[in-house]
């Protein structure tokens, strides 16, 4: 947190201060976060992290923040920094086209286009595969996301924004 501060300290100007951290904090905060299954708790985890880094960004902190009765949305809004759930979705879905793209017969294509045989989920609830975050919005759509990741047009329409 120290290099952080440091750093914000240094360069004055909002908007590289913004760019600075949209492109070298939140890649490194969000890495690999595009293998991961949609959960809940990383989400809200990811949110925290990123609201402390984002008040490091802006000199402030908790105490500062609840007694000029600034919310979380409005130092959003100053610091003008991308939301990381949102950097998150895009990553996965650009992960998830980059792999079903993919002609060579790759274990990680193989992996993702894997079904078990005999083996069936918990009864309850089952965990959330990570496959499941676009079946459930392509499922609305009436089409497979499988499909529609292999054309990259297809795909780059149907992705967050």
């Amino acid at each position: 947190m120290d290099t952080i501060r440091e750093t914000t300290s240094q360069i004055k100007d909002r908007n590289l201060r913004a760019h600075l951290f949209d492109s070298t904090v939140l890649p490194a905060l969000c890495y690999a976060t595009e293998t991961w299954t949609d959960n809940k708790n990383i989400s809200i985890s990811m949110r925290t992290i990123h609201r402390a880094l984002e008040r490091c960004l802006l000199g402030t902190n908790r105490w500062k923040q609840w007694k000029s009765g600034l919310t979380s949305e409005d130092l959003r809004k100053e610091s003008e920094i991308k939301d990381p759930i949102q950097h998150m979705a895009s990553a996965k879905h650009r992960w998830a086209g980059h792999v079903l793209r993919r002609t060579d017969d790759r274990w990680i294509t193989r992996t993702t286009l894997w079904t078990p045989l005999n083996v069936k989920r918990p009864l309850g609830r089952p965990f959330t595969r990570w496959s499941d975050t676009f079946s459930r919005s392509f499922r609305q759509k009436e089409t497979n996301w499988m499909r529609a990741a292999r054309d990259r047009r297809v795909w780059s329409e149907c992705g967050p924004h």
